[in-house]
């Protein structure tokens, strides 16, 4: 992630210095308002406001861009959460016809 976040954002010569915490997002949303870095957020993530923190899009030579990200889960998984979220999931994001893609 840290490698494809670099591409995005720098040219090779101006590598950031990334840290990494492991707290919640809420604290690292609270880290950044107060001008000690900046984070990748998911796009549900928009809209949460506090003091200092400010939302922009990542883009790259040829305009904005996406980093997109895969969820795998045990087969015999029976967890009715799961069903409901991976129903919720093939409602707002289809999958693409066979072939295309």
């Amino acid at each position: 992630m840290e490698d494809v976040l670099v591409s995005k954002l720098v040219a090779d010569d101006k590598r950031p210095n990334i840290e990494r915490h492991d707290v919640s997002r809420g604290i690292v949303k609270s880290l950044i308002s107060m001008g000690l870095g900046i984070s990748l957020v998911m796009e549900s993530d928009i809209g949460a406001s506090l003091a200092g923190l400010v939302y922009r899009e990542i883009q790259d030579g040829s305009g904005s861009s996406r980093i997109g990200f895969h969820a795998h889960w045990r087969d015999d998984n029976e967890n009715p959460a799961l069903q409901r979220f991976l129903s919720l999931l093939a409602e707002r994001y289809p999958s693409p016809p066979a072939g295309e893609g």
